[in-house]
């Protein structure tokens, strides 16, 4: 006859399952859901069995089938309170709520993956190993492309009215002084307002930031910007986010250089820069505020990933963050203690309930949150609308 689990066993299950369930800020799919809950309960259940086994005390029948018993409960009320909380965020910024295959995906799936470990545990091992394999050969060869929804980096003008510089391959200052001599001879220097607007990763300055920009100051506005790579934001973030810093910083140099050359009239300088844009537009701020400190009007920040701007500023400053957003709240750091923000935070979006920040746990949520952090509308997640730049 076979013998319920171990409390090890069950207690490392459903630890794992429990962390799985533990909420974030925003709408989950039922797919994403299913194999996070899976995965980590399996993950908690093979933890059991090790250490089942390296126990030389054997619980009785009785230890067993409470241990089940009460793990049951509470894995029930688990799964209870996920869905209330994912009910309540789905309300919160309008989308639908959870179906059957959601209530399936986090009951079903795993408990059927813990009960295969405990039953055969062999056979599971070497069933996960091989569908491990497999999925790790489909997933190789795929790339992920360079493009965060705008155009082409190196281009010139577009139809957004970002006058563009070209992605240099070494440094950033010839780049910028070609791209500030073109704004000069399109008379940039007799406009109302420049827009120094730093991309992400890809070259990709968002649209709705130039139309907000146009909107606010008129249609004599200038809006410039210096590719400084070509992969995806989050790469450039984990690869090297000093070029945009770089970037930025060579643009305004030799902005500043081109308005001095030019006394009477200057215009107003406003520096924008969004996610990742956001760490070199606001790294440009600190470099004009200890040379040029007249020169800046503003500084916009979207969406800086946390620890990633300074939390003062000198000059006028606004950061914006959508409360849903995981991009502001996820940092390396964040494992062992909550992510702070800059004090001229001005929250934006839906309300949505925000779970007390444990260690480890709040960091994996923050992390699974990034993955459908672009799926909903403006004001949800790492969208932003017209509203980013005041």
């Amino acid at each position: 006859m076979t013998r319920l689990p171990t409390p090890a066993f069950v207690v490392c299950a459903l630890a794992g399952y429990l962390i799985a369930l533990y909420p974030g800020t925003l709408p989950r799919g039922a797919v994403t859901m299913t194999l996070l809950t899976t995965a980590l309960a399996a993950t908690g259940a093979i933890v059991g069995t090790l250490l089942s086994r390296r126990s030389t005390r054997e619980p009785d029948a009785q230890a067993r089938r409470i241990a089940v018993g009460a793990g049951t409960l509470t894995a029930a009320f688990g799964a209870g309170v996920a869905v209330w909380w994912q009910t309540v965020v789905r309300a919160a910024v309008g989308a639908p709520p959870v179906d059957v295959w959601w209530w399936a995906g986090i009951t079903v799936a795993p408990a059927a993956a813990v009960a295969a470990i405990a039953l055969t545990p062999r056979t599971t091992a070497v069933v996960a190993a091989s569908a491990a394999a497999l999925t790790a050969g489909l997933l190789a060869p795929a790339q992920a492309e360079a493009h965060d929804g705008g155009a082409a980096v190196g281009s010139v003008t577009t139809s957004d009215g970002v006058l563009r510089g070209d992605l240099a391959s070494g440094g950033f200052d010839d780049a910028a002084a070609d791209l500030v001599h073109r704004w000069v001879d399109a008379g940039g220097v007799s406009a109302d307002t420049v827009v120094v607007a730093v991309p992400t990763g890809s070259g990709w300055v968002d649209s709705t930031a130039v139309e907000g920009f146009t909107r606010r100051f008129g249609h004599d506005i200038r809006v410039l910007s210096l590719p400084y790579s070509d992969v995806p934001s989050w790469q450039a973030f984990v690869s090297d986010r000093t070029a945009a810093a770089e970037s930025a910083i060579a643009v305004v140099r030799h902005l500043a250089q081109a308005v001095s050359a030019h006394p009477g009239h200057h215009p107003r300088l406003v520096l924008y820069g969004q996610s990742l844009g956001a760490v070199g537009a606001d790294a440009a701020r600190v470099w004009l505020e200890d040379h040029h400190p007249t020169l800046l009007s503003e500084t916009v920040l979207t969406a800086p990933p946390a620890g990633t701007v300074e939390a003062v500023s000198r000059s006028p400053r606004k950061v914006l963050a959508n409360r849903s957003d995981p991009v502001v709240r996820w940092s390396a750091s964040a494992l062992w203690h909550p992510a702070g923000r800059p004090r001229d935070t001005v929250l934006d979006g839906p309300r949505v309930p925000e779970a007390p920040w444990l260690p480890v746990v709040s960091f994996l949520q923050t992390s699974v949150d990034l993955l459908s952090a672009l799926d909903g509308p403006p004001g949800v997640g790492h969208r932003y609308g017209v509203e980013q730049v005041g």
